[in-house]
């Protein structure tokens, strides 16, 4: 097994995977005491992971006005009590009994999308991350995941948040974009970044690790005409363009069709992104060139094709958190910018009716009011 397959597996699979090799799960309750994540103000963490989407992940999968559909698509009886399913939304569900500390069951251990889904099994580190002899590097030694660097959040995040079977995709269930600054920014918090300008870090390395992820689907499944791995094709090469109008990734991505190369490179990239520092002037440099593609989503360049609608659904989701960034830490008051980033995302509701000219002009709008400054 390759250090990309690895990475390319659930959160829960990652964990599993440490409790393969002596490491068990504690439960959410052992997280959650008064003297621990349980506490007041500054010690709440588990207080306020209740509150955010991940604990209600398995009552979600019937909520969607499509799960029944997806659901009878699927052969399923019962959605709640299949791994396959659960594996995202309730992942210490399909742990084995043997992976829990004594008296501790999955049903116990916390539902939906608990502490331990993500920071891994505890029980070699749960007693020493809280003291304050110990660095970081010392509590990862014993198994807690790094989430402090984005490079290693996001790889705990795309397992459940991108790569999910083409088949599922294919029998119903909506595709999944991950947009690691968008995600990481929206959810409830219970962390805390520390430093400013850290919106383009993690946009970068977001779709660095999402091109890596899909780039190792291609390479173990390649796509063919009328495939399910067609829409995985389409995302790879709109997250290559993508990149490469960054300077990073330029220098990082060939451009070529080897995806085991592209998965390299995307894997490289999303690891120097992740301790890049950013500035004001390097943030409005990097604007300014996801502006500067009009052209490309002319007439001569299909500009109504599925490819090309996924170029533009990513460019105006980057041009979007680019922005928020210059705006949040920046303090730029560019109000008919952000109404036509705005505005690029009508263009894109739909593949195939994606009006490439329509998005082009939006393009040159951004363009004229960045020349103003």
């Amino acid at each position: 097994m390759t250090r990309f397959t690895l990475l390319s597996l659930s959160c829960l699979a990652a964990a599993a995977q440490a409790a393969d090799i002596g490491h068990r799960f504690t439960g959410i309750e052992s997280c959650a005491t008064s003297g621990c994540h349980g506490g007041g103000q500054g010690n709440n963490q588990v207080h306020v992971h209740k509150k955010d989407q991940h604990v209600n992940a398995q009552a979600a999968m019937t909520q969607a006005a499509w799960a029944t559909q997806l659901v009878q698509n699927l052969g399923l009886s019962n959605p709640y009590q299949s791994a396959r399913c659960n594996v995202c939304h309730s992942p210490l569900l399909t742990v084995n009994p043997d992976k829990f500390v004594p008296d501790l069951t999955a049903a116990k251990a916390g539902q939906g999308v608990s502490c331990e889904s993500c920071h891994g099994p505890a029980e070699f580190w749960l007693r020493s991350h809280t003291r304050p002899d110990y660095t970081h590097a010392m509590r990862t030694q014993l198994g807690m995941r790094d989430m402090k660097s984005l490079y290693g959040r996001a790889n705990a995040c795309i397992g459940c948040h991108q790569n999910i079977d083409p088949e599922i995709v294919a029998k119903g269930h909506v595709p999944l974009t991950f947009e690691f600054d968008d995600f990481d920014t929206r959810e409830t918090a219970h962390w805390k970044d520390e430093g400013a300008w850290l919106g383009p870090a993690r946009w970068l390395t977001g779709q660095a690790v999402a091109l890596r992820e899909v780039s190792w689907q291609l390479s173990k499944a390649p796509a063919t005409p009328g495939s399910n791995m067609k829409p995985v094709q389409d995302r790879a090469q709109a997250l290559a363009w993508l990149l490469r109008k960054t300077d990073a990734g330029t220098k990082a991505l060939s451009g070529g069709s080897d995806h085991t190369a592209t998965q390299a490179g995307a894997d490289r990239l999303a690891r120097a992104a992740s301790s890049e520092t950013w500035t004001k002037d390097s943030t409005m440099k990097l604007f300014r060139s996801l502006a500067s593609n009009a052209r490309e989503f002319g007439p001569t360049n299909a500009e109504n094709s599925a490819p090309a609608a996924q170029r533009g659904f990513l460019l105006a989701v980057a041009l979007r958190r680019v922005h928020l960034a210059l705006k949040m830490d920046g303090q730029l008051l560019a109000p008919n910018i952000e109404k036509s980033i705005d505005s690029l995302f009508e263009f894109t509701k739909s593949e195939t009716s994606f009006d490439g000219g329509g998005f082009s002009r939006m393009l040159e709008q951004i363009e004229v009011e960045l020349a103003k400054m």
